[in-house]
């Protein structure tokens, strides 16, 4: 433990100086949206859960089943495709470091989410979130509270499990927190939750190019942005935008590229240099960006990423510590955005002729696939290639549509009033979807 110590003091040694708070507090944590080509929000997208360990506190108790073999019911910590939600708090952290040898005295911690519900979280914290879950505005404010938190070296009370986005945030040598009336531990607060809020930029995409423009006055000058695109063979392309600017920008979308090799390990250093710039510390860049691996370089897909002006996460996220501390809140935006592969693959689902889904479920012909789809630990594609079956060219196209696929249907069936259409979408729902249910009747 002696050693832990010393690793605690000398990653923080560098923030500590004469006069300072006993007290550095780091977080980091990202705010995702989802826009279609005219820079409209997409809602109920709380469709896909990365999946946090069983152990972790929710408002609701319901059974969470990640969107894979089965359509979940329940997903971020809601009720699944919640037509308010527009916005998700993603796996805010918040890590502890003592100064100096100075004994910290218990601590009491306050998150606020205005215009959102703060829904999963961990160790135990008193919740207050008016409304849920039914009507979610921006009127809403969802609060935790952490009371008599106590710090310490020991790690031997940390939760056992093998959940990816548990453990990434864990390789961080901070203190680890004990909340006294549960004596749950960790290396940090967990919280994350959904929100009734418009990402504070718009893009609008024409012709290959994308208009970025602030929604907010406090957006300018204009923040640290990347436009990511990850191609279907998984090559990363990007373009990166310093910070700069009163007003749009625009930005060509980067073509795919199949001959030349990948730049996502160029761009995992850029964004992990502009938040170690943003004053987290480099072990706590590369946490963050182990954490979101799958979701910010892996998953096909259009995304804008964005520094957030401190002052626009203070103002929705409000934080408040009950001793002197030194805190640094970083935060990323992510808004994603529906690519022209996305739309092809549509395109192609909706030409389908009908009889493409007579499918019938898989579990009712073989155990093997029953067990697996009650487990909710394969996705529905999967569950063909197990048993030696082609996957059916609908569920293909289907899984091609992306990790917000299930709120673009909803969205296209609620934005369109022909029949035809509508009758398509809502088959393609019925058979795959956990959204079906948030279609405006």
């Amino acid at each position: 433990m002696k050693k832990l110590a010393a690793l605690v003091l000398i990653a923080t040694a560098t923030t500590a100086h004469a006069g300072s708070p006993n007290l550095v507090v780091h977080e980091w944590g990202t705010f995702t949206s989802f826009q279609d080509a005219s820079g409209a929000t997409i809602s109920g997208i709380n469709v896909d859960d990365e999946p946090v360990p069983k152990f972790v506190h929710r408002l609701s108790q319901q059974l969470v089943v990640t969107t894979r073999s089965t359509p979940a019911t329940w997903s971020q910590g809601a009720p699944v495709c919640h037509r308010d939600v527009t916005l998700r708090l993603e796996t805010p952290v918040l890590y502890f470091y003592p100064q100096g040898g100075s004994a910290i005295p218990a601590l009491d911690v306050r998150a606020s989410f205005n215009g959102g519900w703060l829904t999963e979280f961990y160790p135990f914290a008193d919740a207050e979130n008016p409304g849920f879950p039914g009507t979610l505005d921006e009127k809403s404010v969802g609060v935790l509270q952490w009371k008599s938190l106590r710090l310490a070296e020991n790690t031997d009370k940390l939760p056992s499990t093998r959940e990816h986005v548990w453990l990434a945030p864990r390789a961080v040598h901070s203190a680890v927190i004990t909340e006294s009336r549960s004596q749950e531990a960790e290396k940090y607060l967990f919280y994350r939750g959904v929100g009734h809020l418009d990402a504070p930029l718009e893009v609008v995409e024409k012709d290959g190019s994308l208009t970025i423009q602030p929604r907010l006055a406090t957006f300018r000058p204009f923040p640290e942005l990347w436009v990511i695109r990850v191609q279907p063979d998984g090559r990363v392309r990007y373009v990166h935008m310093p910070a700069a600017g009163q007003g749009a920008v625009r930005v060509r979308i980067p073509a795919d590229n199949s001959s030349s090799p990948s730049d996502r390990d160029a761009l995992y250093t850029e964004i992990a240099d502009a938040l170690v710039k943003q004053g987290l510390y480099r072990e706590e860049a590369l946490a963050m960006l182990e954490t979101w691996e799958l979701s910010y370089f892996e998953s096909e897909g259009t995304r804008v990423m964005f520094i957030l002006p401190r002052a626009w996460t203070d103002a929705q996220l409000p934080l408040s510590i009950s001793a002197p501390a030194d805190i640094t809140r970083v935060m990323l935006g992510r808004i994603e955005l529906v690519s022209a592969y996305q739309r092809a693959k549509l395109k192609r689902l909706m030409e389908l002729p009908e009889t493409a889904f007579a499918l019938t479920p898989l579990y009712t012909e073989n155990m093997a696939v029953l067990r697996s789809v009650q487990a909710g630990n394969t996705s529905h594609a999967d569950l063909y290639r197990s048993i030696g079956r082609d996957v059916p060219e609908a569920l293909q196209l289907y899984d091609q549509l992306g990790r917000f696929r299930d709120a673009w249907l909803a969205y296209e069936w609620n934005s369109t009033r022909d029949a035809e259409r509508r009758a398509r979408l809502e088959l393609v729902m019925t058979k795959f979807s956990a959204c079906i249910g948030a279609l405006e009747r």
